[in-house]
């Protein structure tokens, strides 16, 4: 009851003052609240229930907690503006940038080789990665975009074959594939598919040359599209 008179007090006071402040004798908004404290545990907002259990909060710093979001990665809102998990509106998200630094060894013609990226950014909730072989953690459609570059302009190049491919665990599910005449010195491929891939499927990037070769550079872009 005493909850109630004092809401009711306060509502009163606010449509007979244009400004209220609480902890500050110098309001800037029509409320403006001021935190008592200057930490993250520091309340300096707080909406409970019926049966004070807390609902919203806002902390000294910035932290805004919300009790039925706590366990979600991330938020939107449906047609009507309600909050709703983020991920079960298939919101598009960047789960994984990588890039494959410049390299200097070569590789014998005709053989493949797995490319090893230095991760730049990746969503742990999604993708786990050694750097070679990417690991879903979170079933859906990923679009993987992978950009090859080939060097091939020593021991006099001459014509040849590249390929670069997407590979789902054992399988292959997509592929570039160009031809090249002699005195070629350098090959771009973009490579780029849409799969659905469950908990615990792999995916790794696998290229090749029918002469001898250098994959000197290379970059990775997935994105997350949901179930």
């Amino acid at each position: 009851m005493k909850k109630l008179l004092f809401s009711l007090a306060l509502l009163t006071y606010i449509a007979a003052h244009s400004q209220v402040g609480i902890n500050t004798p110098s309001p800037s908004a029509t409320l403006d609240v001021v935190s008592k404290g200057n930490t993250d545990t520091t309340k300096a907002l707080k909406i409970n229930d019926n049966s004070n259990k807390e609902l919203l909060s806002i902390s000294d710093v910035g932290t805004v907690r919300l009790d039925n979001y706590k366990n979600y990665s991330f938020l939107g809102t449906d047609a009507n503006g309600y909050l709703k998990d983020g991920a079960a509106l298939n919101i598009p998200s960047i789960s994984t940038i990588a890039n494959r630094n410049i390299t200097t060894g070569t590789v014998a013609g005709a053989v493949s080789s797995n490319l090893s990226f230095t991760i730049n950014k990746n969503n742990a909730e999604l993708i786990s990665s050694n750097g070679t072989t990417f690991t879903i953690k979170k079933a859906g459609y990923y679009s993987i975009t992978v950009y090859t570059h080939y060097d091939i302009s020593m021991n006099n190049p001459s014509g040849g074959s590249a390929s670069t491919n997407i590979y789902k665990g054992a399988n292959s599910i997509a592929t570039t594939l160009t031809g090249h005449g002699d005195g070629t010195a350098g090959i771009g491929h973009s490579t780029t598919i849409t799969q659905y891939f469950n908990i615990n499927e792999t995916f790794h990037i696998n290229v090749q040359y029918t002469r001898t070769y250098r994959c000197d550079r290379a970059s990775l872009n997935v994105v997350y599209y949901g179930t």
